[in-house]
């Protein structure tokens, strides 16, 4: 009993293939045979029909050869003639595989993914490209995100690029590197904002210089603002003059808003704080100190490369001064004496009416006609001002 289903399972499939091998088979059709035999000039294929399939090697794609098939193997062919008399069906490697690179384009433009292309020539108005057998063209305002001038830079490159339009009656195709490349930087985007933190230490391009600061590339098309008052711990007058477009610099995260997709950097986060390591305390004396700048109510010392401490007016002199013009103007060197320091606030007040300005040690006591707190207005010292004074009777 088994021995007879086995035989009608048997004739069964006979009949099945039989079937197959008659259907007929028409100029154009798209089959898949395998490879029975390989000949000087042509091989053999098993296209499941009556008839054997024979691919010439004329009709390879450019460039393969007989040798690069291999005996038992499957390949998408197209049927260009069927010769009953001599029951043969003569194929093509070569329109099958253009068959496919066009219908597998007008999926990849369907579905929106992209495709590799490689530029075969820079021409007018854009790049000659191919995708496996099919030729397409990339407009110039689609090569890169900015125009690009020189397009003979990409000859022989491969490419992705997504594609705008397939048309395979034309057999031609237009298709965009710039759309790859702006949902490239629009994903590399989302995963900085959703990783980035304050405390991170980045490397950057300086990309762009504006009078508030700098504008530092971190990631391909992703830039964080370096503003003037994060460039040093001592006063810039310019962001010019500590940065250049094109400097390569590294600098720390000071804050991520990931919703306004804004980023804050600063130099400052990733040099040493010099407020955390002054060489001189409150009371010491300090010659040769170069004026910066002055205000009305004082004028500001260069203590250190990083920074400066502030002289109010009623530490200039024991004199009533109605401009600090008066007494000193900027660049002149002074020596000051330290009144206090506030790290936390990053402030030093300073006196110089304190200081000999030849020796730049302190002036004996009673020499001082004002005295002070910190740097408020003065008050007189009495005491200073009466020592070593008699009253007649």
């Amino acid at each position: 009993m088994a021995g007879s289903n086995e035989h009608t399972e048997s004739m069964a499939d006979f009949y099945e293939m039989f079937e197959a091998s008659m259907k007929p088979i028409r100029n154009g059709d798209m089959l898949e045979g395998t490879i029975m035999e390989i000949g000087p000039d042509a091989a053999i294929l098993d296209l499941g029909s009556y008839m054997d399939g024979i691919l010439p090697k004329e009709q390879l794609e450019d460039g393969e050869t007989l040798e690069d098939l291999k005996v038992g193997e499957k390949i998408r062919v197209a049927v260009r003639r069927v010769d009953t008399r001599n029951s043969q069906i003569l194929l093509s490697k070569r329109d099958a595989d253009r068959v496919i690179a066009w219908t597998d384009l007008r999926d990849h433009m369907e579905e929106g993914t992209a495709v590799l292309v490689k530029v075969d020539s820079a021409v007018k108005g854009g790049l000659r490209v191919h995708c496996g057998s099919a030729s397409g063209f990339m407009p110039a305002s689609q090569v890169d995100l900015s125009y690009q001038e020189d397009l003979s830079v990409f000859v022989g490159q491969e490419l992705k690029a997504e594609l705008m339009e397939v048309d395979p009656e034309k057999k031609d195709f237009t298709c965009s590197r710039k759309k790859v490349l702006i949902k490239e930087r629009e994903m590399a985007k989302e995963r900085l904002f959703a990783t980035l933190k304050e405390g991170d230490r980045l490397k950057g391009k300086v990309v762009e210089i504006r009078p508030y600061g700098a504008f530092v590339e971190i990631e391909n098309g992703v830039t964080g603002l370096l503003h003037v008052s994060d460039m040093s711990w001592s006063r810039v007058s310019s962001p010019a003059d500590v940065v250049s477009v094109g400097d390569l610099v590294e600098v720390g995260v000071t804050k991520v808003d990931p919703e306004n997709q804004r980023i804050s950097l600063s130099l400052k986060a990733v040099g040493i704080d010099p407020w955390s390591a002054l060489d001189f305390g409150v009371g010491s004396m300090l010659a040769d100190k170069e004026v910066t700048r002055i205000i009305s109510s004082g004028a500001f010392v260069r203590l250190t490369d990083a920074i400066e401490g502030f002289l109010p007016i009623s530490q200039i002199s024991d004199k009533r001064l109605r401009s600090v013009s008066e007494a000193i103007k900027p660049g002149q060197h002074i020596s000051v004496k330290v009144l206090s320091i506030r790290p936390e606030e990053h402030r030093i007040s300073l006196s110089m009416k304190e200081v000999d300005q030849e020796s730049g040690e302190a002036l004996p006591e009673e020499m001082s006609f004002y005295s002070t707190d910190d740097d408020d207005e003065p008050t007189t010292n009495l005491g200073g001002l009466l020592a070593g004074l008699t009253l007649e009777e």
